[in-house]
């Protein structure tokens, strides 16, 4: 079950990221306003790979809260917030092994038992090992009807991450799923 597991983690440091639109003076204004990023949607069910939003603390730190669909059957659902930058209409931050010992997940909709978040954090550091502490920068352009989100690792163009996203409205009935 776990090496199936890792297939969605690779995925989910693009996310944990963040992404930005291109070519706005304030690349999180969707998100500003409460939309979440979805990403690889499937608008006919309302389905998304990966949601994402944002909350700008009084501080103005930048927290990205996301929900990573990681295995589709059973399915895994990884939930985890990081703080992220905004930097040349990029979204960008670190992936950390704190940011993997505090990922909560969900199994067919309920908790992850102990020992599975173990497994499966213990799966996600073995693989994400060589990303961790790396910046991982996202950008959004326009992709006719969406968006296309590019990655890049430690300043590396990673295209086997880019996605498709849109923005949807937080109470719109948008969820993770396969």
């Amino acid at each position: 079950m776990l090496v199936r597991v890792l297939g969605g983690a690779a995925l989910a440091v693009g996310l944990m990221a963040a992404s930005a639109m291109a070519q706005t003076a304030d690349v999180l204004a969707p998100g500003r306003t409460g939309q979440l990023q979805c990403f690889e949607p499937n608008v006919t069910a309302k389905t998304c790979q990966s949601l994402g939003g944002y909350t700008v603390n009084a501080d103005g730190v930048i927290d990205n809260a996301a929900q990573v669909l990681i295995m589709p059957s059973p399915v895994i659902v990884m939930h985890v917030t990081a703080p992220v930058v905004v930097r040349d209409n990029a979204i960008c931050g670190p992936l950390t092994q704190a940011d993997i010992d505090r990922t909560r997940f969900t199994i067919d909709g309920a908790p992850a038992s102990a020992e599975d978040a173990q497994q499966i954090r213990a799966a996600m550091t073995e693989q994400l090992a060589p990303m961790l502490n790396l910046e991982s920068c996202m950008t959004l352009t326009p992709d006719g009807d969406a968006l296309r989100a590019e990655t890049t690792i430690g300043g590396r163009p990673q295209p086997q991450l880019t996605q498709r996203v849109i923005w949807v409205g937080a109470n719109d009935g948008w969820r993770v799923a396969p």
